[in-house]
């Protein structure tokens, strides 16, 4: 395996000379938790978090101007410093089902956050236009069971008409593209506002090709956020942070066959898995099925 040389230390910030008699500021400490993932299959890679030291970025106009430097040089970064850093450990599994032929990764508790987005990622050659389902279930509130996606009947958020900070969920369009991603927004933090009995908001998340099949190779990537805005950029399908900070990042592969025909049941498509949402740890654990 070929040493992933991309990451960037701090040399060359540390070599910075302001003007004389100019203002400069200073960026806060900041972190990105990421899981290696370049593990041989079998395997699974460890969670490294990459640290921006505080003051190591500088900045002529603001200290949110230094922090998003920082922020960036995390988001280019943090993968390959967990890639070079990390460990990969045998991935231990349990198997489920009558035959049986189900296997069940154990779960992945994350670090407290604020927002989530679950993207469904797909390259050239995995098919085209993946359909998915992501929704609450047993909570016994009136949004259990209304799967964010295409074709599902609820529109393209909880409750309707809601923007990306009021929503509950939130889905950000239907792409049906030979390559690319579908991404919804989950905002625990609103849910739980709005009902305060909850204790604990679990989430499936499953999909389907509505198009045609190739290899049907996926991955699900799983990012949290702290602070900020979230906001809905429709033509990317997809969810940005403003002003926050992305906390941690898991990626998991899935193979999604086809089904005989597609159908609007997620009983009758392929199933990702199950998120829970821990209310007094603002946490989540992460279980994703094989």
């Amino acid at each position: 395996m070929e040493e992933n040389i991309t990451y960037k230390p701090f040399a060359y910030i540390d070599q910075y000379n302001p003007a004389e008699g100019a203002t400069v500021y200073y960026n806060t400490e900041k972190t990105s938790t990421v899981k290696k993932n370049d593990c041989l299959y079998g395997t699974s890679g460890n969670l490294v978090t990459l640290i921006a030291p505080a003051n190591k970025f500088i900045s002529t106009e603001s200290v949110a101007d230094a922090n998003l430097q920082a922020q960036s040089w995390l988001d280019a970064n943090a993968q390959a410093y967990a890639n070079n850093t990390g460990i990969c450990t045998i991935r231990a599994t349990a198997w489920r089902g009558e035959n049986p032929s189900c296997v069940l990764e154990p779960s992945t508790t994350m670090l407290p956050f604020d927002y989530m987005i679950i993207r469904y990622k797909w390259a050239l050659g995995a098919g085209r236009d993946l359909d998915t389902f992501t929704g609450f279930v047993s909570t016994g509130t009136e949004w259990d069971s209304k799967y964010m996606g295409f074709g599902h009947g609820h529109g393209n958020e909880l409750p309707n008409n809601s923007t990306a900070m009021q929503s509950y969920i939130m889905y950000a369009g239907d792409n049906r593209k030979d390559n690319g991603v579908e991404a919804c927004l989950i905002n625990f933090d609103k849910l739980l506002s709005d009902y305060t009995t909850l204790k604990s908001v679990p989430v499936r998340m499953a999909t389907a090709w509505f198009g045609e099949i190739g290899t049907g190779n996926i991955d699900v990537e799983i990012t949290t956020y702290s602070g900020g805005i979230m906001q809905k950029v429709d033509a990317d399908y997809d969810f940005i942070n403003i002003g926050g900070s992305q906390v941690q990042q898991l990626t998991f592969s899935k193979n999604v066959p086809k089904p005989p025909s597609w159908i609007n049941d997620i009983d009758q498509v392929t199933n990702i898995g199950y998120i829970t949402y821990d209310k007094n740890t603002s946490t989540a654990k992460v279980a994703i099925t094989y």
